[in-house]
Protein backbone atom coordinates (compact mmCIF):
# COMPACT_ATOMS: atom_id res chain seq x y z
CA UNK A 1 0.00 0.00 0.00
CA UNK A 2 2.86 1.79 0.91
CA UNK A 3 4.45 1.43 -2.66
CA UNK A 4 1.59 2.68 -4.30
CA UNK A 5 1.31 5.86 -2.32
CA UNK A 6 4.88 6.43 -3.20
CA UNK A 7 3.80 5.57 -7.36
CA UNK A 8 1.58 7.65 -7.27
CA UNK A 9 2.89 10.76 -5.62
CA UNK A 10 5.25 10.24 -8.24
CA UNK A 11 3.04 10.35 -11.22
CA UNK A 12 1.04 13.45 -9.46
CA UNK A 13 4.21 15.31 -8.84
CA UNK A 14 6.21 14.03 -12.27
CA UNK A 15 3.32 15.04 -14.21
CA UNK A 16 3.40 17.98 -17.14
CA UNK A 17 2.64 21.26 -16.43
CA UNK A 18 1.40 24.37 -17.40
CA UNK A 19 4.05 26.60 -18.81
CA UNK A 20 4.30 29.86 -20.24
CA UNK A 21 4.42 31.78 -23.79
CA UNK A 22 5.63 34.99 -23.49
CA UNK A 23 6.30 36.35 -26.80
CA UNK A 24 4.65 36.90 -29.59
CA UNK A 25 1.38 36.25 -27.64
CA UNK A 26 1.39 35.81 -23.64
CA UNK A 27 -0.37 32.67 -22.10
CA UNK A 28 -0.59 29.95 -19.79
CA UNK A 29 -0.71 26.42 -22.09
CA UNK A 30 -0.76 22.74 -21.03
CA UNK A 31 0.40 19.79 -22.78
CA UNK A 32 -1.29 19.50 -26.04
CA UNK A 33 -2.90 23.05 -26.53
CA UNK A 34 -2.76 25.41 -29.36
CA UNK A 35 -1.49 29.33 -29.10
CA UNK A 36 -2.73 31.51 -32.27
CA UNK A 37 0.80 33.37 -32.81
CA UNK A 38 -1.06 35.57 -35.15
CA UNK A 39 -0.01 36.58 -38.77
CA UNK A 40 2.78 36.83 -41.14
CA UNK A 41 3.85 36.29 -44.41
CA UNK A 42 5.53 33.60 -46.68
CA UNK A 43 9.47 33.66 -45.59
CA UNK A 44 8.83 35.24 -42.48
CA UNK A 45 10.40 34.23 -38.85
CA UNK A 46 8.55 34.35 -35.85
CA UNK A 47 10.43 33.97 -32.43
CA UNK A 48 8.60 32.28 -29.67
CA UNK A 49 9.92 32.86 -26.26
CA UNK A 50 8.98 30.64 -23.40
CA UNK A 51 9.13 31.49 -19.69
CA UNK A 52 11.22 27.97 -18.60
CA UNK A 53 10.00 28.48 -14.79
CA UNK A 54 7.10 26.27 -13.54
CA UNK A 55 5.60 26.26 -10.05
CA UNK A 56 4.44 22.70 -10.24
CA UNK A 57 5.39 19.18 -10.92
CA UNK A 58 8.98 18.21 -10.74
CA UNK A 59 10.34 16.06 -7.45
CA UNK A 60 8.61 17.97 -5.03
CA UNK A 61 5.93 19.21 -6.76
CA UNK A 62 7.36 23.01 -6.15
CA UNK A 63 8.27 22.97 -9.91
CA UNK A 64 11.89 23.92 -11.61
CA UNK A 65 13.29 24.93 -14.66
CA UNK A 66 13.00 23.69 -18.74
CA UNK A 67 16.25 23.13 -20.09
CA UNK A 68 15.45 23.78 -23.82
CA UNK A 69 12.55 24.24 -26.16
CA UNK A 70 12.57 21.98 -30.04
CA UNK A 71 10.69 22.52 -32.58
CA UNK A 72 9.27 18.85 -32.88
CA UNK A 73 7.52 19.53 -36.38
CA UNK A 74 6.91 22.41 -38.96
CA UNK A 75 4.96 22.19 -42.53
CA UNK A 76 6.83 21.46 -45.29
CA UNK A 77 9.51 23.71 -47.02
CA UNK A 78 9.45 25.13 -43.09
CA UNK A 79 11.99 25.43 -41.09
CA UNK A 80 12.19 25.36 -37.17
CA UNK A 81 15.46 26.64 -35.12
CA UNK A 82 15.51 25.12 -31.45
CA UNK A 83 15.98 26.99 -28.56
CA UNK A 84 19.97 27.14 -26.59
CA UNK A 85 20.35 25.33 -23.56
CA UNK A 86 18.79 27.03 -20.55
CA UNK A 87 17.49 30.64 -20.01
CA UNK A 88 16.36 31.71 -22.97
CA UNK A 89 13.83 29.37 -24.18
CA UNK A 90 13.38 30.89 -27.56
CA UNK A 91 12.71 29.45 -30.64
CA UNK A 92 12.52 30.27 -34.80
CA UNK A 93 9.83 29.10 -37.18
CA UNK A 94 10.76 30.46 -40.75
CA UNK A 95 7.46 29.78 -43.36
CA UNK A 96 8.11 28.41 -46.82
CA UNK A 97 8.99 31.79 -48.89
CA UNK A 98 5.83 30.38 -51.50
CA UNK A 99 3.70 29.51 -48.89
CA UNK A 100 -0.15 29.79 -49.80
CA UNK A 101 -2.60 31.82 -47.67
CA UNK A 102 -3.94 29.86 -45.00
CA UNK A 103 -3.32 28.32 -41.53
CA UNK A 104 0.01 26.28 -40.69
CA UNK A 105 0.82 24.12 -37.40
CA UNK A 106 3.85 23.45 -36.12
CA UNK A 107 4.92 21.93 -32.35
CA UNK A 108 7.41 22.61 -29.93
CA UNK A 109 8.32 21.01 -26.95
CA UNK A 110 9.67 21.94 -23.61
CA UNK A 111 12.30 19.05 -22.17
CA UNK A 112 13.74 18.57 -18.91
CA UNK A 113 17.60 17.24 -19.87
CA UNK A 114 18.46 13.85 -18.39
CA UNK A 115 14.93 14.60 -16.80
CA UNK A 116 16.81 15.87 -14.16
CA UNK A 117 14.11 17.66 -12.35
CA UNK A 118 11.51 15.02 -13.62
CA UNK A 119 9.67 17.34 -15.13
CA UNK A 120 7.55 15.94 -18.02
CA UNK A 121 7.83 17.04 -21.84
CA UNK A 122 4.90 19.67 -22.62
CA UNK A 123 4.27 19.80 -26.23
CA UNK A 124 2.21 22.50 -27.80
CA UNK A 125 0.83 23.61 -31.17
CA UNK A 126 1.73 26.93 -32.99
CA UNK A 127 -0.97 28.31 -34.93
CA UNK A 128 0.42 30.35 -37.96
CA UNK A 129 -1.68 32.51 -39.93
CA UNK A 130 -0.17 33.30 -43.75
CA UNK A 131 -1.14 36.23 -45.38
CA UNK A 132 0.41 38.18 -48.64
CA UNK A 133 -1.32 41.11 -47.44
CA UNK A 134 1.22 41.87 -44.34
CA UNK A 135 2.39 45.27 -45.58
CA UNK A 136 0.73 48.53 -46.44
CA UNK A 137 2.29 51.83 -48.29
CA UNK A 138 1.90 55.23 -47.77
CA UNK A 139 2.70 58.38 -49.93
CA UNK A 140 2.30 61.96 -49.25
CA UNK A 141 2.04 63.32 -51.43
CA UNK A 142 1.52 61.29 -54.98
CA UNK A 143 1.78 64.40 -56.95
CA UNK A 144 3.76 67.54 -56.71
CA UNK A 145 4.38 70.37 -58.77
CA UNK A 146 7.48 71.71 -58.69
CA UNK A 147 10.24 74.70 -60.43
CA UNK A 148 13.07 73.82 -62.55
CA UNK A 149 15.85 72.86 -60.25
CA UNK A 150 13.51 72.46 -57.00
CA UNK A 151 13.32 69.68 -54.60
CA UNK A 152 10.17 67.78 -54.77
CA UNK A 153 9.75 65.93 -51.58
CA UNK A 154 7.80 62.57 -50.85
CA UNK A 155 7.06 60.76 -47.60
CA UNK A 156 6.71 57.20 -47.85
CA UNK A 157 5.47 55.33 -44.93
CA UNK A 158 5.92 51.25 -44.58
CA UNK A 159 3.12 49.77 -42.35
CA UNK A 160 3.86 46.27 -41.05
CA UNK A 161 0.86 44.51 -40.29
CA UNK A 162 1.99 40.82 -39.27
CA UNK A 163 3.00 39.81 -35.80
CA UNK A 164 6.38 39.46 -36.74
CA UNK A 165 9.12 42.08 -37.77
CA UNK A 166 10.36 42.10 -41.72
CA UNK A 167 13.48 44.33 -43.46
CA UNK A 168 11.76 45.61 -46.27
CA UNK A 169 13.25 47.17 -49.82
CA UNK A 170 12.12 50.44 -50.68
CA UNK A 171 12.43 51.20 -54.90
CA UNK A 172 11.95 53.73 -56.75
CA UNK A 173 11.40 52.86 -60.60
CA UNK A 174 11.44 55.68 -63.49
CA UNK A 175 13.93 58.17 -64.88
CA UNK A 176 17.42 56.59 -63.82
CA UNK A 177 19.21 59.54 -62.10
CA UNK A 178 15.58 59.24 -59.94
CA UNK A 179 16.75 55.28 -59.10
CA UNK A 180 16.08 54.65 -55.28
CA UNK A 181 16.98 52.31 -53.27
CA UNK A 182 17.20 51.75 -49.22
CA UNK A 183 16.42 48.69 -47.13
CA UNK A 184 14.64 49.69 -44.02
CA UNK A 185 13.75 47.19 -40.84
CA UNK A 186 9.73 47.18 -39.65
CA UNK A 187 9.14 45.87 -36.47
CA UNK A 188 5.74 43.93 -36.37
CA UNK A 189 2.62 46.09 -36.30
CA UNK A 190 4.17 49.27 -36.60
CA UNK A 191 5.06 51.84 -39.11
CA UNK A 192 8.55 53.18 -40.53
CA UNK A 193 8.70 56.64 -42.64
CA UNK A 194 11.29 57.52 -45.21
CA UNK A 195 11.92 60.52 -47.62
CA UNK A 196 12.63 60.22 -51.16
CA UNK A 197 13.54 63.77 -52.46
CA UNK A 198 14.07 64.03 -56.79
CA UNK A 199 14.52 67.93 -58.46
CA UNK A 200 14.85 68.49 -62.55
CA UNK A 201 16.59 70.63 -64.53
CA UNK A 202 14.01 71.05 -67.52
CA UNK A 203 10.27 71.12 -67.95
CA UNK A 204 8.50 67.36 -67.51
CA UNK A 205 6.09 65.69 -65.98
CA UNK A 206 7.62 62.54 -64.51
CA UNK A 207 5.63 59.51 -62.68
CA UNK A 208 8.11 56.94 -60.84
CA UNK A 209 6.77 53.70 -59.35
CA UNK A 210 7.67 53.27 -55.55
CA UNK A 211 7.57 49.39 -54.62
CA UNK A 212 7.95 47.99 -51.32
CA UNK A 213 9.44 44.16 -51.24
CA UNK A 214 9.76 41.82 -48.27
CA UNK A 215 13.63 40.52 -48.15
CA UNK A 216 12.21 37.22 -47.03
CA UNK A 217 9.74 36.83 -49.92
CA UNK A 218 9.08 39.01 -53.42
CA UNK A 219 5.35 37.76 -53.15
CA UNK A 220 5.05 40.21 -50.12
CA UNK A 221 4.80 43.57 -52.21
CA UNK A 222 3.10 46.62 -52.60
CA UNK A 223 3.42 49.77 -54.67
CA UNK A 224 1.91 53.03 -56.02
CA UNK A 225 3.03 55.61 -58.37
CA UNK A 226 4.29 59.58 -57.96
CA UNK A 227 4.13 62.18 -60.46
CA UNK A 228 6.46 65.19 -60.47
CA UNK A 229 5.48 68.31 -62.35
CA UNK A 230 7.75 70.82 -62.78
CA UNK A 231 7.30 73.64 -64.78
CA UNK A 232 9.37 76.89 -65.67
CA UNK A 233 7.44 80.14 -65.03
CA UNK A 234 7.02 82.34 -62.27
CA UNK A 235 3.81 80.88 -60.42
CA UNK A 236 5.89 77.61 -60.62
CA UNK A 237 8.61 78.66 -58.72
CA UNK A 238 6.66 80.86 -56.18
CA UNK A 239 4.70 77.63 -55.54
CA UNK A 240 7.96 75.53 -55.64
CA UNK A 241 9.37 78.28 -52.07
CA UNK A 242 6.84 75.25 -50.34
CA UNK A 243 8.96 72.15 -51.42
CA UNK A 244 12.19 73.63 -51.11
CA UNK A 245 14.71 75.97 -51.60
CA UNK A 246 14.78 78.58 -54.31
CA UNK A 247 18.29 79.49 -55.47
CA UNK A 248 17.96 82.98 -54.20
CA UNK A 249 20.97 85.30 -52.97
CA UNK A 250 20.76 84.90 -49.09
CA UNK A 251 20.02 88.71 -48.90
CA UNK A 252 16.57 87.95 -50.70
CA UNK A 253 16.07 84.78 -48.09
CA UNK A 254 13.13 87.67 -47.34
CA UNK A 255 11.72 88.42 -50.27
CA UNK A 256 11.43 84.29 -50.75
CA UNK A 257 9.52 83.81 -47.90
CA UNK A 258 7.14 86.30 -48.72
CA UNK A 259 6.30 84.43 -52.37
CA UNK A 260 6.32 81.27 -50.48
CA UNK A 261 3.03 82.98 -49.03
CA UNK A 262 1.95 84.65 -52.06
CA UNK A 263 2.25 80.27 -53.48
CA UNK A 264 -0.15 79.37 -50.91
CA UNK A 265 -3.19 81.48 -52.49
CA UNK A 266 -2.52 80.13 -55.45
Amino acid sequence: MRYKSFVFFLLLFGAACAVTVVSPVEKEVNNGDVVDLGVMGPGQTISIVVEPEVKTGGIYGTGGLYDMAIVTSVPEKWKGENSKLYKPLQVMITADPNAAEGEYYSEITLVDEDYGEKLDNVTFRAKITISHDVVDIGISPTYIRTGVGQPAVFSITITNKGSTGDAFRIEAKGPKRWEFERAVFVPAKSSKTIYYEVAGEEEEITKTKIAVTSLASPIIHEDKEVTVDIRSNVLADIKATNNGVLIFPIFEGIVYSFLGLIGNLF
